[in-house]
């Protein structure tokens, strides 16, 4: 189901409320719930206001769809950026479980699916897309990232970006799809068009396309 806004604002509203639903009903009903979050510059505005939000967020695990393999105190760093807009004023007592552990790239990459074994089957997991139709860290013309969309097992996988900084870590395909309510929410005309010719350029968003519950799109 795809939503169109005339703008951010609009689109914001209303994917907050749909988030405030489904955290309120999972807390009520299983006594805590998960949420798997994306980085950049899109959701940075959503992540502040979902913060002022009355939940009981002391029952939230939140976690990351992928993460840049940088210091932690980078301002590429998506944990940073979360932690600084999200966990903050009314949800500050929310648990964040970030991707980084370890210098070794490998053995980063093994600790962190220890970590993330607990956030499998997410209650809510928000997906991004960038204008060469990668989401996650999964990216276009990388062998790492197309293994990482064919894996079968509910992952973690490192994958390698077109641009610096190029070494990533991020949830593959059989990980995100699994959630229980996956959205994707985007921006900008020209991303409109990527995400409707993705199937035909075969863009990596293409693989979540099926399971995606809904698209929330703003025009500007």
């Amino acid at each position: 189901m795809i939503q169109q806004f005339e703008n951010m604002e609009l689109l914001e509203a209303e994917l907050l409320t749909q988030i405030e639903h489904i955290l309120k009903t999972q807390i009520s009903s299983e006594g805590k719930a998960k949420i798997l979050l994306s980085g950049g510059n899109t959701p940075k505005k959503l992540y502040a206001k979902l913060s002022k939000i009355d939940i009981d967020w002391e029952k939230v695990i939140v976690g990351l769809v992928d993460e840049r393999f940088v210091k932690k105190d980078s301002d590429l760093s998506n944990e940073k950026m979360i932690r600084n807009t999200l966990i903050q004023n009314k949800a500050s007592q929310a648990k964040l479980i970030g991707m980084l552990y370890e210098d070794s790239y490998s053995k980063n990459l093994s600790i962190a699916k220890e970590k993330y074994k607990d956030l499998r089957e997410a209650d809510i997991l928000l997906l991004g897309m960038g204008d060469d139709g990668h989401t996650a860290s999964l990216f276009p013309n990388d062998p790492s990232s197309e293994k990482a969309a064919i894996e079968i097992d509910a992952n973690l996988s490192n994958t390698n970006a077109p641009v610096e900084p190029i070494k990533r870590i991020t949830l593959n395909k059989s990980f995100i799809n699994e959630s229980k309510n996956l959205f994707l929410m985007f921006s900008g005309q020209n991303k409109g068009l990527v995400f409707e010719k993705s199937i035909e350029n075969g863009y990596p968003i293409r693989h979540f396309i099926p399971t995606v519950k809904a698209v929330y799109y703003a025009l500007k």
